[in-house]
This record gives C-alpha cells, structure tokens and sequence, in this order.
C-alpha cells in the first residue's frame, strides 16, 4: 500500500475517530445534569448570547438564576461550566492549577497575535516567563515610575482642559478618545521609556489595534474558524497552528482578518525595533538625555544581560513578544477602567465630591505609598473594578484529566440531586466567570449589583473578610492564584494617579443618556450610536 493512501486512510480514520468521540461526549456528558440555560441553537448552542456584545440579560440570567456553577453549550452542543463558586475558582485557579490550562485555540490564537510570551505558553514555559517578567513589575521598581505617571496624567489634563477653555463654563467631552490615547501614552512611558511617544507615532486614533482585535474576536469568520478545535491534533501533525491561522488569514476574504494581519506585523516591526534600540543603548552605555533607564523593558533587559542560564535568559523573540503583550495588555484594560470611574463619579456626584475633597487635602504630587494609602480613593477603584471588570467576563480553561470541583455551596441537578461537587471530564471547558463571581450574592450580600464605596470602609464587612482567591480585594478582576494578572499594581498606580490629577482640575456630571456599554469579548467599551465614545459635561474648576 503507498504512502499516499496510508496518509488518507489514517486521515479519514482519525477524522471518523474524533468525530464520534465528539458526538458521544455531547450526547452522554455527565454534565447535562447540571443547571443551565437551553441551548439557542444546535450548531452554536448559547455562544451567540455569550458573544452578543449587547446581551447583558444572558450574563444576568447566567449569574442570578442556575446556582454558582452552570452549564452552558458550546459548539454541536459541547456542554461547558460557567463557574463561580468560590471553591471550585480557589480548586481551579489555585489549589489544582495543574490540572487545568487555557484553551489551546486561544493560546495559539495569541502566538499568531503577539509571538512566544506569557500569553501563549503554559505549564513550565509559563512559569518561566512569569519568573522572568515579575521583578520589573515589583514595588520597589514602580515607586519609581510614579513621576512619570504624574508627567502623562497632567498631559491628559491640559488636553481635556485645551477642550474647555474656548468653551461655556461646562462642555461635553469625549473622554474616552482621550483616556484611551493617555493610556497607551502612560505604557509606552512606563514600559519603554521616554522616547515612546505611542500616542502619537504610532497608530492614527481612528484605527487603534485593539479596535481590530475586537472586531475580529465578534466577527463571524472566526466564530466559524472555532469549527476546527476538535481537529487540531491532526492540524498540528500537518502544520503548527499558528501558521495555519496565518494562512488561513491570507486566503480568507475577510477585511477584519486582513487588517488585523497587518496590525500584527506593524505591531511587531515597532516592538523590534524598541528591542533592538535599547539593546543598543544597554550594549554603549550611552542612552539619550531623558532615558532613566527606569522603564519597565529596560529593566528587564538589563536583567537579561545579567542571567546566568538559558532558563533565566529570554531571547531576542521572547522580549519583542513581551513588548507587544505590554502595549495590548496594559492600553484598552486602563482606559476602559478610568472611563468607567468617570462615567460612574459623573452619575454619583455624592461621591465624586467625597473623593474630591480626599484628594485635594493630600500633596498634589504624591508618591506610591502615598496613593495606596488614601482609604476612599481605594474604596472607589476597588469598587468600580468590582462591578466592571475592565477585560473580559470570563477566562477560559480546559481540564487536562478527569477532576473535581468542590462546591462551597451545594448544587442541585436537574434530577434533584444534591451535589456538593462536580465532576470536569478531561477536555471539559470551564468558563471562569470573573464579573459572576464579582457580583454574587452569596460573597458580596444583597447589595452585589449596587455601586457603594462604603462597603470598602467597614472592618467587618463581609466582601472584606471573605475567602476568595482573587489576587485583588477579593475579586476576579485581575484573576488568582499562578496565571493572575502580572502588572496589578502598575495597573492601579496608573489609574489612581489620572483620578487625582483630574479630579483636582475638573468636576464631571451628566453623562450622555445614548452611552452604551458593549461587552465587545475583549474590553468593554463606551458607545455611542455604533461609535466608541464617552461624551461627559466637564467643567474646570477654578484653581
């Protein structure tokens, strides 16, 4: 028998093998008899309500009505978890971490958008890169980032006040184009150093990446790529994946996949060429005028050229695949956050004048324990992160072996049942379901849903002394446990430092009624008529 056909017959036996195995996962899981809602359609099942940027009903339904874990239908009717229940997220997240892995699609996913890095490795490669990456993210080296906080903050001021002085007493504002471009100013000045300039050298505000990835997360072209989960053993025998979807790319009429090829490359070619200068720089000893050295990339690297060992060493690739995941990571999640704080001070002026008046009693530059310490400012960012996480809803995992999830609260099935566990087949996909778990009930009390800084202030309250395993006041937001969030704390210096600085200069009110938030998969954004904008009142106040 030739080569040829033994390929052919190998390929169609696998193809028959996995597709069995498919249908009978779908048919007998043990997992229909969790509660959850019915499934939309045979081929989506409910992805169509949880992708719908606009569904915010299906998440409530999800959250307040099955229990703490629930069932939900993938594609051909794949049952997977939504979970929120605190000890099967601290079993997960935490405690069994091993056992569970993002989901190879999306890890692949990131390799094609961002190169090898920390958001598309797992197990020892992550921690590795972890390791690597977490002492430019330590406190002691983000005290020293605070005066250049300050610098881009009170540029973000004079432009917003550039909007104002020409204008009546109070004008509305879009906030969110300048938030989002004070945003990438703040990483490029904080990860590469003075010379970055992002906001202005490098995409023209009407065509921002993370605009793109958006779209190509919601388009329907790569809702159908999805399809090719259950193949990609077989795919990756032929080709690794990523080049797959970069072929696919190229011969896929779609303008959303086109473009978001060419962001890619674009974004690519500027973090190499960061790379490279400062390696160049390092390499001399002799850096520009304004370069303190003290960003976080060239710490980094300076660390690197110290390492003693491969393993503590990234190459050339690895630190460009870093630089990209700072700009993505660290941009849209850090506006999204500071458009929500302003959108919901300029609906709760009770409370924007509480914090108001905190701020304007303490040193108008501030250093970092400074601004950690200032109690009702924390209760107001720990607030407003709890109730809109600013990334996505929920994070994926697939279990790697058959495991169990203990319950913190029982559970009961469909047939009556009462579990104080839940069995997660091997391949199972879980949903970890941050804004769930952020506002449950059953953590949060009866208030969950409701904006209020006060509950931040007691002692005793419960959403304080509560055991959860989120890496920030006792949320999801930023994750737990090995995979959570590596640049928390720069993300909470760079937004508390913007609060202060505007908040001292300008008094927000009267949000425009058409602001709609859409939960476009990535980061939820401001809308307005189909466009990304926050038009708020915004008055100067006299100095």
């Amino acid at each position: 028998m030739s080569t040829t056909i033994l390929c052919t017959v190998a390929t169609v036996a696998f193809i028959i093998y996995a597709g069995v195995r498919l249908l009978l996962r779908r048919v007998y899981s043990v997992l229909h008899n969790i509660p959850g809602p019915p499934r939309k359609s045979f081929v989506s099942g409910n992805l169509t309500q949880h992708f719908n940027p606009d569904d915010w009903e299906f998440q409530e339904d999800l959250e307040q009505n099955y229990g703490q874990v629930v069932k939900v239908n993938g594609l051909l009717g794949d049952p997977q978890l939504l979970v929120f229940d605190p000890a099967a997220l601290n079993s997960i997240l935490v405690k069994d971490f091993a056992k569970y892995e993002e989901i190879d699609y999306f890890m692949s996913l990131n390799t094609l958008l961002f190169g090898d890095g920390i958001f598309s490795s797992a197990g020892n490669a992550h921690r590795r890169y972890r390791r690597i990456m977490l002492p430019a993210f330590s406190k002691a080296n983000l005290r020293k980032m605070v005066p250049f906080c300050y610098e881009v903050a009170e540029k973000m001021r004079e432009l917003v006040g550039s909007r104002v002085v020409h204008a009546p007493q109070t004008v509305a504002i879009d906030l969110n184009s300048i938030l989002t471009r004070g945003a990438l100013e703040l990483i490029g000045r904080i990860g590469i150093g003075p010379s970055a300039n992002l906001s202005t050298r490098w995409w023209p505000e009407k065509s921002r990446p993370t605009d793109t990835f958006t779209d190509l997360h919601c388009s329907p072209t790569v809702f159908r790529l999805a399809l090719v989960i259950p193949f990609l053993p077989l795919i990756r025998m032929i080709v690794p994946f990523p080049a797959f979807l970069r072929f696919t790319i190229d011969v896929v009429p779609s303008a959303v996949l086109r473009e978001t090829r060419d962001i890619v490359d674009c974004m690519w070619d500027t973090a190499a060429g960061f790379v490279r200068g400062r390696k160049a720089t390092l390499k001399d000893g002799t850096p520009d005028a304004d370069d303190t050295g003290k960003d976080i990339m060239s710490i980094l690297m300076k660390s690197n050229t110290r390492a003693h060992s491969a393993a503590a060493h990234l190459t050339d690739e690895e630190l460009i695949a870093a630089t990209s995941m700072l700009f993505f990571a660290a941009t849209d999640t850090t506006s999204s956050a500071l458009d929500r704080i302003v959108h919901t001070l300029a609906m709760h002026l009770d409370v924007q004048e509480m914090l108001r008046k905190e701020v304007l009693a303490a040193p108008e530059h501030m250093d970092y324990e400074g601004l950690m310490g200032l109690p009702y400012l924390d209760a107001v960012v720990r607030e407003v992160l709890r109730l809109h996480p600013p990334a996505s809803p929920v994070m994926y995992r697939e279990a790697l072996v058959d495991a169990v999830l203990p319950l913190s609260t029982p559970l009961t099935g469909v047939d009556g049942t009462v579990m104080h566990s839940v069995n997660a087949p091997k391949g199972t996909t879980i949903l970890i379901g941050i804004a769930a778990a952020n506002h449950s009930t059953q953590i949060w009390g009866g208030d969950a849903r409701d904006f209020n800084p006060a509950r931040w202030l007691k002692a005793d309250t419960h959403a304080v002394s509560a055991n959860t395993c989120g890496v920030y006041a006792n949320t999801l937001t930023f994750l737990g446990g090995p995979k959570s969030c590596i640049g928390v704390n720069l993300a909470l210096l760079e937004i508390k430092v913007v609060v202060c600085v505007l908040l001292r200069a300008f008094r927000f009110a009267q949000p425009d009624a058409r602001v709609k938030w859409r939960m476009t998969g990535i980061i939820p954004s401001p809308y307005v008529d189909g466009q990304r904008r926050l038009p708020i009142l915004v008055e100067r106040l006299k100095a």
